[in-house]
């Protein structure tokens, strides 16, 4: 939060917040789409960060952040909504074009390794005894799990810790 230097004004046409607001009152949207929204819709109406942060019970920090994304986002967002305005929809893409805007950029970091179908073939395993499979033990253990796993070719690769961590969500 930048103290001293006073937030970005938040624009936002008549025609995006009739559909931000009824969008923002559903009841099966998600609390971040809820939460970003709510910013937006209280920084246009002339609240500072700090305020909407005590409202909204976050960090000014986040505040801050989805107001600047906006306002930097605007100018996209009003063309975009200029060449729609003769299309049917509308009220739906202009709609998808916001909510697109306060979403999450993509992360940074490895790729997904291990499929969600890996995992899934992991926890079965996990299900079934260790007997079942020519091993001498009662329970299995992280080790073992990564091991037959590996041998049966359910998974290429997998260290017994993050057997541990593909148990422990599932």
């Amino acid at each position: 939060m930048n103290r001293g230097k006073a937030a970005p004004k938040v624009v936002i046409s008549k025609r995006q917040k009739e559909i931000l607001a009824s969008y923002h009152n559903k009841r099966n949207i998600s609390v971040q789409e809820k939460q970003r929204i709510g910013i937006i819709l209280q920084a246009h109406g002339g609240k500072n960060d700090l305020a909407i942060s005590r409202d909204l019970q976050i960090n000014p920090g986040t505040v801050s952040r989805w107001r600047k994304r906006w306002v930097n986002s605007y100018e996209q967002l009003r063309e975009f909504e200029q060449e729609q305005s003769g299309a049917g929809s509308i009220d739906r893409a202009l709609l998808e074009k916001m909510l697109e805007i306060l979403s999450d950029h993509a992360r940074s970091g490895a790729p997904v390794r291990i499929s969600l179908e890996e995992k899934q073939q992991l926890v079965a395993l996990a299900c079934k005894k260790p007997q079942d499979f020519g091993i001498p033990i009662t329970q299995w253990n992280r080790e073992m799990l990564a091991k037959v796993a590996m041998a049966e070719g359910m998974i290429e690769k997998i260290s017994p810790r993050y057997v541990s961590e593909v148990l422990k969500k599932a």
